[in-house]
Formats: C-alpha cells, structure tokens, sequence
C-alpha cells in the first residue's frame, strides 16, 4: 500500500466504486495528507479545533468529488486547492458577522466608485486599470494583502497570521501603505486622463 503513488490509490479508491472495499486507500490517502492539511487549516483559523472540523469537511469534500479528480494533475496540489478554498470560504462566512468583515471593495478601496458606473463593462474595465495599478505601485507583500483583503475578503488578523507577519499592526500596516501608494496613483491616472480628455475636445473644437 505505502509502495502506491496518491494518484495510484486514487485509481484503486475508484475501482472498488467508492464502497467500503475501498475504504483503505481512502485510509491511506488520508493519514498521508492529514496532518498537512490540517496544519494549513489551522494556519488560515487560528483555532486548533476549528482547523480540526475545517480539515474533516476538507476530506469528505475531497471523496465527494473524487470523480472530478484528474490524473494528469497531482493529487495533493488537487487537495491542497479544496482545503485553500473551503478554508478561505468558511473564514469568509464567519467573518461578516464580525467587525473585520469586509465593508469595501477593491475598486472602492483604490479611489474608484463603482456606483457612478455606467454598465457592467465599465466597472470590468475599471477592476483591470486598479489591478494594473496595483501592480505598479506596489511591493509583492502589499499586493498579496490587498488581493486576500480585498479581493478574497479575508480578515486582517488571518491574513496576518497566513503570511507570518509579526510587526506589530500585521497586515493592516500594509493595506495603510498600499492605499496611500494608490491614492497618489489614482490621483496621477486621473490627471492624465483629465489631460487627454482636454486635449481631445481642443483638436475637436480647432
């Protein structure tokens, strides 16, 4: 048994239809990726036995869906994006019934007002001109706080934790250097937009 790749046990689990016959490369596959699994769990919840309930729903989304599972992609980066995303969505949830609930979005937070858009393109349009600034404006770290903030709505503190922040205001000193960064940004991108709007109407107008 331990001589089997995962994606080896994967085929084996799916011969034996999922049934109890079954059940010990289901057993394997399990006490492989268990413990890392529920270390990330934890690292994201910051609770031993959330992680621990977070890890269990994990698995049984894991067998659930086992006939979505590919054989040309590894077993465990397959895992690891179902425990990222049911621990990110779970966080998620909990977190709007709290003061770190997410109140703003992205475009909102780099100086945009998706309100006074005119369509959905628009603010499509707009969401890539903030992520372009982003990327110019910004340090990796402070990108990375922004996106899991903004975009995947995470709480600070998790966020801090997940990336091993230790200073003192966690990831909260990052997003109070990236808007200050962006807010000088947004004002630049909108003064030459300004500019080649002026310059448009006088060529027009001559």
């Amino acid at each position: 048994m331990t001589s089997l790749s995962d994606e080896e046990l994967v085929a084996k689990y799916r011969e034996m239809g999922g049934k109890p016959r079954g059940t010990p490369f289901a057993d394997e596959l399990f006490q492989r990726h268990y413990a890392r699994v529920s270390l990330w769990c934890y690292r994201v919840s910051g609770d031993r036995d959330w992680a621990s309930d977070l890890a269990q729903e994990v698995f049984a989304k894991a067998w659930a869906h086992l006939d979505h599972f590919r054989a040309d992609a590894k077993f465990s980066t397959w895992l690891f994006m179902i425990a990222r995303n049911h621990c990110f969505n779970s966080i998620k949830s909990r977190a709007r019934s709290t003061e770190d609930a997410v109140e703003v979005n992205v475009l909102e937070a780099l100086g945009f007002h998706p309100a006074g858009f005119d369509s959905a393109l628009e603010q499509t349009q707009m969401a890539g001109i903030a992520m372009e600034l982003m990327a110019k404006s910004l340090t990796p770290e402070e990108s990375q706080v922004m996106s899991l903030h903004f975009g995947e709505e995470l709480p600070l503190h998790t966020i801090s934790r997940l990336m091993g922040l230790e200073n003192p205001s966690g990831a909260k000193a990052f997003i109070v250097s990236a808007k200050r960064k962006l807010k000088v940004a947004v004002e630049r991108w909108t003064e030459r937009i300004e500019r080649s709007a002026k310059g448009g109407r006088s060529e027009h107008e001559q």
